[in-house]
């Protein structure tokens, strides 16, 4: 299975042909637009399941699934006063619970970014136990744990890591955090301004699986958005 999060920095039925050739089953896209903005785009056609959660339609949070052989649906246990964490039933081959992620600022900055996924994750405990992939833009990195938040970096880190919930790129690449070497975003689009803020977190069962951890280049994507696209993929027959 290949997996892709990227935040597309909006307009992604202008940037999709970029990561087609990866042959993603499924994708989650922060600052994707709604379906209703993709009239007259023939990639459209392609997609077997479309959801997407948002405000705005130019800028929420997409996930599409391009693989006929899974189905995506809402969990019932979905709670809306953690908008854009989402937890998702993925059913197929191997069958999972995936948290579509994209932190953003509340009214509070108390509980804006990984006071957020804190909040949210502490609500949905159990469904941890679970096979799972949390997935998106966090942006968020150990280094700002001074920042007061309800939660820190390290508290959300610490809370996965109980239920064997981890890093793929930490554990593929063998790094600590906030000590990454390859980023996911540069502020304002500066190559000085490197920081490591989208994550795709996994159980460990599917952890176990990973055949490829890559995450794009400025060079390729700068152009495209600020944040680099993470590609993963899974050798499900393991």
């Amino acid at each position: 299975m290949k997996f892709i999060t990227w935040n597309a920095s909006m307009r992604f039925r202008d940037k999709i042909d970029n990561i087609l050739s990866f042959n993603a089953d499924i994708l989650v896209i922060p600052e994707c637009e709604a379906p209703e903005k993709w009239r007259g785009k023939n990639h459209h056609m392609d997609i077997h399941q479309f959801l997407w959660f948002g405000d705005n339609l130019n800028k929420g949070i997409g996930i599409l699934n391009f693989n006929d052989n899974l189905h995506i649906e809402l969990h019932p246990n979905y709670n809306k006063e953690f908008r854009y964490i989402i937890p998702l039933i993925v059913t197929g081959k191997q069958s999972f619970i995936l948290f579509a992620v994209w932190s953003q600022l509340n009214k509070s900055r108390f509980d804006s970014y990984i006071g957020q996924i804190f909040l949210a994750l502490n609500y949905y405990e159990s469904l941890l136990n679970e096979p799972c992939i949390i997935a998106g833009d966090w942006n968020s990195n150990k280094i700002f744990d001074h920042i007061k938040r309800v939660g820190t970096h390290t508290e959300v880190v610490n809370l996965l890591d109980k239920a064997k919930v981890r890093s793929a790129y930490h554990q593929s690449h063998n790094e600590e955090h906030g000590l990454e070497t390859l980023p996911t975003h540069y502020f304002r689009k500066d190559k000085a301004s490197p920081f490591h803020i989208d994550f795709i977190f996994a159980s460990e069962s599917i952890l176990n699986q990973i055949s490829k951890l890559e995450i794009g280049s400025y060079e390729e994507w700068i152009r495209l958005s600020d944040h680099m696209p993470i590609f993963l993929e899974l050798n499900t027959n393991n």
